[in-house]
Formats: structure tokens, sequence, C-alpha cells
């Protein structure tokens, strides 16, 4: 394709029907990305079949997977409100989060053991990661037809599993320094993140409220991947740096208390953030249409249909669910519908996979096993969106005595506290 108006052509297309499935999305609750892998798989039939050759577009693939990223964990950092009565869905999200991929995690490795003899578990406890991370990609535009708690709690439970599935996976395969355990290189790698994190995104929001040129937005999200990847190529756990700034930037109010509370202007900062989340939305909007079409355009549909690789699959998604049950049902003590479902996988998945082809040179197991649980996982969120309803009694029950935003009543509405109205 040589003509530029034709590529202009099937980008904006692309581009266009990826809105319309949004719009579908919200009324059927059908998430948009089988919408867009679909596409992508039809498009690869489509090219077969005029007997053109696709390319390579395992880098176009990986970029827009790092770039994509980054601008997801920013878009839902950007929609989480911290108050002192949501302590309890924080801890809870966080518990899920880390409670879940460890544990399916190590089952998942298990079945790939089981059924790969050459491998050692250390090596499939490794090939399992990118299969037990849930996609905030997927998750945060998706929950929007859930009631604000479920929403908020989905999306944080979500945004962690990324960035501890990633930390997982740099910790795995990075070596520690000379004279220092794993622990120790671990425990060092979290404070410097979180140390350096937090200073950077203080220093940013306070420098991004005083830039008077209207040339700025673009220019943050630039500094920010600037920073994402120097932290990332040194292998440091550079996401959290995109979390913290995201969360500080959209509760400046309990960051910047006593005397750095004079050094901001909060009316400011409200204008600046609503210009921002509309900057990310878009961004990421546009980031995640091409990824999942080019995933499915590249997607190896051989193997869709190989008996083993369907039976591990079915294994895996077993284990997803079955850990989910376990964690709401017995630690959190929540019911279980619809959250257990909403466990899809996608855009880190592939991105992990992706890393390690290029870190050990070979494929880890069968590209039909990832397929089929992207593909499974994403059916299953669909079929619990579908079968709850925007309305029903919150479920959560870490949530029943949450009053900092929304309180859930008995009747299914949402109640707004006395004094968050005065």
């Amino acid at each position: 394709m040589e003509n530029p108006y034709l590529i202009i052509i099937i980008f904006a297309a692309l581009i266009v029907f990826s809105y319309l499935f949004t719009q579908i999305s919200k009324f059927t609750k059908i998430p948009s990305v089988i919408f867009l892998i679909a596409t992508g798989v039809a498009i690869q039939f489509g090219v077969k079949s005029m007997g053109i050759e696709i390319p390579d577009l395992s880098q176009p693939l990986r970029l827009l997977g790092v770039v994509g990223l980054m601008m997801i964990v920013l878009e839902g950092a950007l929609d989480i409100k911290i108050h002192r009565n949501k302590l309890k869905t924080i801890l809870a999200a966080f518990a899920t989060s880390v409670l879940i991929l460890g544990i399916t995690n190590s089952l998942i490795a298990a079945i790939l053991l089981y059924f790969n003899g050459n491998i050692v578990f250390l090596d499939a406890f490794l090939y399992a990661i990118p299969l037990s991370v849930v996609s905030s990609a997927i998750v945060i535009p998706s929950v929007h037809t859930l009631i604000p708690a479920k929403k908020e709690f989905m999306i944080l439970e979500a945004t962690l599993s990324d960035i501890f599935g990633i930390m997982l996976f740099s910790f795995w395969i990075k070596e520690p320094a000379v004279g220092q355990t794993y622990f120790e290189s671990i425990s060092w790698n979290i404070l410097i993140s979180v140390g350096v994190s937090l200073l950077l995104s203080y220093i940013l929001v306070y420098v991004f409220h005083k830039i008077k040129t209207e040339i700025k937005f673009f220019l943050f999200l630039a500094i920010l991947a600037l920073l994402f990847s120097i932290g990332e190529y040194f292998h440091y756990s550079a996401l959290i740096i995109i979390l913290i700034f995201g969360v500080i930037l959209n509760n400046t109010h309990a960051f910047f208390r006593g005397f750095l509370k004079k050094i901001i202007n909060q009316e400011k900062i409200k204008e600046i953030r609503h210009e921002f989340v509309i900057i990310t939305n878009e961004t990421s909007f546009l980031i995640r249409t091409f990824f999942f079409v080019v995933f499915g355009l590249t997607m190896n549909l051989d193997g869709l249909l190989n008996p083993q690789a369907i039976i591990i699959a079915v294994a895996v998604m077993a284990v997803i669910y079955f850990t989910r049950v376990l964690n709401l049902k017995v630690f959190i003590k929540s019911t279980i519908f619809p959250q257990m479902l909403i466990a899809p996988r996608g855009l880190v998945t592939i991105l992990l996979f992706n890393k390690i082809v290029e870190h050990f040179g070979v494929v880890p197991f069968d590209e039909a096993i990832l397929a089929l649980v992207i593909i499974g996982t994403n059916l299953m969120m669909m079929m619990g969106l579908i079968a709850s309803g925007s309305n029903e009694e919150d479920i959560l029950r870490i949530n029943a005595t949450d009053t900092s935003s929304t309180d859930i009543d008995y009747d299914g509405d949402i109640t707004i506290p006395k004094e968050e109205t005065e």
C-alpha cells in the first residue's frame, strides 16, 4: 500500500468503527475489544484471500502495547478517588490483586508443567505470569455499566494487577545485584520506585499547574513516557510513577495538605484535571483500537482448534475463576457475581508473552492457548456484564459502609452523603 490516501482511509475507518463498537458496547454490554479483535481477524481473512502476505507486525504491536499500557494505567489512576472511608475498598483491591496473582500464577504454572515436562517449575512460573494478569485495558472501558462502587473496585483491582504482574515479571527475569539476595533486590527496587515516583509526581503536578502556555498536555504525556521508559530500561517498576501521578493529580486535596496546600490553586487543578482526563481517554481509545485490531490481524488461527491447546486453555480459565471465587467468597467475604467473571486477559498478557519470546528467543507455549484464553475470558466477562444489571444491590460487602462518595442502599439506588452535598 504505497498510496497514502488508502492508508488514511483504512486508519480513519478503523477509528470510526471503534467508536461505533464503543457505543454498541454501552447498550449490549459486549466488550468493544471483542469487536476489535474480530475486525482484525476479518481483515486477516480478507488479506489472505487476496493472496497478500501479512508483514511481521510484532514490533509495532509491542510498541502499541507499551504506550497503551502507560496510557491505560494513567486513565485508570485518574478515575480513582481517595477518601478515608474508602480504605477498605483500596485494601480489598490491593489484597485481591496480589492474592489472586500469586495463587493463579502458581496453579497455571503447574498446568503448563504437567503438559510440558521439558521445563522446570521456575520457567513454568514465568510463562504463567502473562496468563495470570487481569487486563485493565479491557476492564476500564467495559465496566461503565456497573454502579460506581463496583466500577471503582474493578478499575483499581485491574490496574494493580497490571502493575504487580509486570513487577513480578521484571523481578523474575532480572538478576540481583552482586552481593544482594532476590529479596533485597526486590525490596530496594520497590522502595526506590515508590520514593522517586512520589517525589516526581509532586513536582510534575506543581509544575503542570504553573505552565500558562496552551501546549502542555502532550508535553506532559511525553515527560511521563520519558520517565516511564527510562525506569523500565533500568528495570525499575516505572509503571508506579504513572499510577501515583494520576492518583495525586486526581486527589490533590488528599496529598497537598498543610503548607503544600498553599502552593497550588485547587480551581486551576480541577480545570487541568478535566482536560487531562479528556486527552488521556482519547489517546487510550486510539491506542486500544489499533492494538487489538493488529492482534486480531496477526493471530495464529491455525492452532485454535488444536485439542491440546483447547484443553490447556479451559484448564487455565478454570483456575482463573476458581481463584477469584475463593478470594471473593473466603477472604474478602463478599458475594461473587459478577466480579468473579470480570477477569479478562488482553494487552498485558500479549505484551509479557512477547517479552518472553524476545528474552529467551523461544515461544514458551502454543500461541493458540494465549488467543483462546484472551477470547474465552472476554466472552465470560461479557456474559457476566449482560447478566448483571447496573442497578442491582452492590454485592461487595466491603463497600457496605463506604460513604466516601457513593452509598448503595438496598433498593439499588445511589445516594450521596450529606456532608458531600453541602
